[in-house]
């Protein structure tokens, strides 16, 4: 009992963090978002005045909310995986004695542990737990079969179990704690892999950015999960929305004098669909293949003039058009 009160202690502060201008409840108003509410099976996080609000006293800091927040606003602070790792490559749910819920692991997460892992033990006796209920209704994926599918489709091998053995409920062992605390130290690339994929100020996970180094030669089609692809219609008119309402800016629209260019950058996107739901004439849509390079790539290229009546440079809709909108709207 002692044991399991000590790592309560060591390894679960970690109370969620919310990053305001990323929020869906923020970039789109009239479609409140409240995933994460939903998905808190401890009664911790509210959603007031439109934004997530944390109570301390109540959060385990099991990361479900984090987990389905479809643009990565909430994150935890820290999640510890390095220092979770036991000798035996285990990674435990809180219900098994660990620090979070690991079906809160994103599946670029995943992939990047099994990428520099190989092999790891994934503990999560799911049964009769209280936060199951909430996972299966609120999570858009199941993280790990997504990861895998990523994985296979890249040809890297992996040997990974996920234990779901109710045995490993009982509190965790002095030999365990002990492996908690001093892994991060002894676990042959968690180092390397940590500074890797966290950013050293505050723990921003960037997993994402991680795996794109290391499959930026690839040719393989995956399916949308990890990474995002998105085709642009001609019907684009290069009105900016897509850019204005990205919470994490993966749409840019560049406007020089004589042209204008879309592009989009997978690394940044976190799949929340804004853009898809909200272009004003349906000119975006999620692509069933991630086309590689994974690089940010021009869209869509569009021609500008200078406006033969007001002077100012408009984004040409028709090959001869030589009067703005407003210009043309007032019959000249």
């Amino acid at each position: 009992m002692l044991l399991g009160g000590l790592s309560q202690i060591l390894f679960t502060d970690n109370v969620p963090f919310l990053n305001e201008s990323m929020c869906l409840n923020r970039r789109n108003r009239f479609e409140p978002c409240g995933l994460c509410e939903s998905a808190c099976a401890f009664d911790a996080l509210k959603i007031s005045a439109g934004l997530p609000f944390v109570d301390e006293g109540k959060c385990t800091g099991c990361g479900l909310c984090a987990s389905v927040c479809p643009s990565e606003a909430l994150r935890l602070r820290d999640y510890k995986i390095f220092r979770d790792l036991t000798a035996n490559d285990t990674v435990k749910c809180l219900k098994a004695g660990g620090n979070y819920c690991v079906k809160s692991l994103s599946p670029a997460l995943i992939s990047a542990i099994v990428i520099v892992n190989k092999g790891s033990n994934f503990v999560m006796p799911c049964q009769n737990c209280k936060l199951s209920a909430n996972v299966s209704g609120a999570i858009r994926y199941f993280n790990f079969d997504t990861a895998f599918r990523f994985l296979d489709s890249l040809k890297v091998s992996h040997d990974v179990r996920i234990i779901r053995d109710e045995s490993f409920e009982s509190e965790c062992s002095r030999r365990d704690m002990l492996a908690m605390m001093f892994a991060r130290g002894k676990r042959k690339g968690s180092n390397v892999l940590e500074d890797v994929i966290f950013h050293d100020k505050n723990n921003i996970f960037l997993a994402r950015e991680f795996l794109s180094d290391r499959l930026k030669d690839s040719h393989a089609e995956i399916s949308p999960g990890v990474f995002y692809d998105f085709s642009v219609s001609e019907s684009c008119d290069s009105c900016g929305m897509c850019e204005a309402l990205c919470p994490s800016g993966a749409w840019s629209l560049k406007k020089s004098e004589s042209k204008a260019e879309l592009t989009f950058n997978a690394v940044s996107c976190s799949g929340c669909m804004l853009c898809v739901k909200k272009c004003p004439v349906k000119a975006i849509k999620l692509r069933e293949k991630f086309s590689w390079p994974i690089e940010s790539k021009v869209k869509k290229e569009f021609q500008r003039v200078r406006c033969r009546h007001c002077g100012k440079w408009f984004t040409v809709n028709e090959p001869e058009q030589e009067l703005c909108a407003s210009c043309s709207g007032k019959k000249l």
